[in-house]
């Protein structure tokens, strides 16, 4: 007689991270049962289900704590985001408002999970990336394709490391039945590298020579408005181009010891960075 396949519940199954997470169980057997925005408010769950992955933006959780209740949920790995600590000191509103809002959804959710006897882990990657389909690389790699150059502010020198998102998968699934981890651990890639050599890679994977412009803060600011006016590019502020001779580095012995994690170097498909930017 077989045992029942085990069973994983995914919040944000279609978002970027959440396909390979699906492939990664499905491929070790698992039954994945995805609930997205569009199946959200029609979705009934009519089993328990004790292991959820939520990749949904962390300050909505809480919209699902009551789902997660009634599912008799007792583990749950959440992704935040690096940016809880890099972005709070930004020129930026914006930014700082997003660093605050990670942080208070972070206790919100411990604080929900420790009173529900729900083991929780959040996981906060640093700059997630393909090279494909992802919106941090390929809008890079876009704007690379599209103006034959690209801006920076000084001389880019502030160190990254870039985390694949199967490596991010992957440590989302080993949290799952990790033995004693911890409440959060920080998720790098292996290889630092300056903002600059970064840029630098994206040129050589489209098989191009790198062309940075670098550019004083104040002819940024100024041409901004009309960056941003692209819906390609709304999402760019100021703030940006200041990080980019910021060292935003994490330190991920800790999940490396707790959770196997073992990243691989930032490494771009040759001729395909972007292609869907």
């Amino acid at each position: 007689m077989h045992e029942p396949a085990r069973t994983v519940g995914i919040l944000g199954d279609t978002s970027f991270v959440g396909r390979p997470i699906r492939l990664l169980l499905e491929q070790s057997g698992c039954r994945v049962i995805g609930i997205s925005r569009r199946n959200a408010s029609t979705m009934r769950l009519d089993e328990p289900i004790a292991e959820w992955i939520a990749l949904c933006p962390i300050w909505a959780l809480p919209e699902h704590f009551g789902r997660l209740e009634a599912a008799c949920g007792r583990r749950l790995v959440a992704l935040s985001s690096t940016s809880r600590f890099t972005k709070q000191r930004s020129s930026d509103t914006a930014d700082r408002e997003v660093a605050s809002r990670l942080a208070a959804a972070e206790d919100a959710l411990l604080a929900w999970a420790g009173s529900r006897n729900v083991r929780a882990t959040i996981l906060r990657p640093t700059l997630i990336y393909d090279g494909s389909v992802d919106r941090n690389i390929t809008t890079i790699a876009g704007f690379i394709r599209r103006f034959g150059f690209f801006p920076i502010l000084g001389e880019a020198r502030g160190l990254r490391q870039p985390v694949h998102v199967d490596d991010v998968a992957a440590a989302c699934i080993a949290a799952l039945t990790a033995a004693s981890p911890q409440p959060a651990y920080e998720i790098s890639g292996a290889e630092v590298l300056s903002y600059r050599s970064m840029l630098e890679r994206v040129f050589a994977a489209q098989g191009v020579a790198p062309r940075l412009l670098s550019l004083p803060g104040w002819l940024i600011r100024a041409a901004m408005p009309l960056v941003t006016a692209l819906p390609r590019y709304r999402d760019l502020s100021p703030a940006m181009f200041e990080r980019m001779n910021e060292d935003l580095v994490f330190d991920h012995a800790a999940a490396a010891r707790d959770l196997g994690f073992s990243p691989r170097p930032f490494t771009l498909p040759s001729g395909q960075s972007g292609k869907h930017a």
